[in-house]
């Protein structure tokens, strides 16, 4: 081999190089940013998402409303933080403006439940519903919880519930956020 072709070759070898590393240094590099837990997914949903996963038996979601639901635990006796998550989710309803039809905020109440609603605002469309499979599915879900459960019976995000009524408006105001999200991409209900 000449002293001219040993130049282009190692050249070319040179140039091969550097368009190898174009391509593997930024995989590399992706790689070890992963699997040293220096990247953050971003979260969008301001609520809680229910995990493990609670998927309500056909028989308990056909006991619910066939839409959305804003959805309440009845505990056994009704406190100020259960009128105050109640209150919320009938006010989230007519919050929805044209999306209302959509859903429908329940009370679910079992055996052990408190056997009526408090007195909630005339303007109220909250329904108590007895299902008490559906009831004892959402026991995992902290007490005084406002749930957002799909028309499929899916239970996807949990709100917590206050004695403070503010604090409940607060967790109110993400539900309706995530709410409204929800029902933008969905393509049931």
């Amino acid at each position: 081999m000449t002293p001219e072709e040993k130049k282009v070759k190692r050249k070319s070898q040179r140039v091969l190089i550097i368009v190898a590393l174009i391509f593997v240094l930024p995989l590399a590099a992706a790689k070890l940013v992963l699997s040293m837990g220096w990247y953050e997914t971003g979260v969008s949903n301001k609520g809680n998402l229910v995990t493990p996963e609670i998927q309500l038996s056909e028989a308990a979601n056909v006991k619910l409303p066939a839409t959305w639901r804003i959805a309440y635990r009845m505990p056994a006796e009704c406190s100020t933080a259960c009128e105050n998550s109640l209150y919320v989710a009938s006010q989230l309803h007519h919050a929805l403006g044209r999306q209302q039809e959509r859903v429908q905020p329940v009370a679910i109440a079992g055996d052990t439940s408190a056997g009526n609603l408090p007195t909630l605002p005339a303007d109220s469309t909250l329904q108590l519903v007895h299902a008490e499979e559906a009831h004892a599915a959402l026991a995992n879900i902290p007490e005084h919880a406002l749930v957002i459960i799909d028309p499929v019976g899916s239970v996807v995000l949990w709100y917590a519930g206050s004695e403070d009524r503010r604090d409940t408006v607060m967790n109110g105001r993400d539900l309706l956020r995530d709410l409204q999200k929800l029902l933008k991409l969905s393509r049931v209900g």
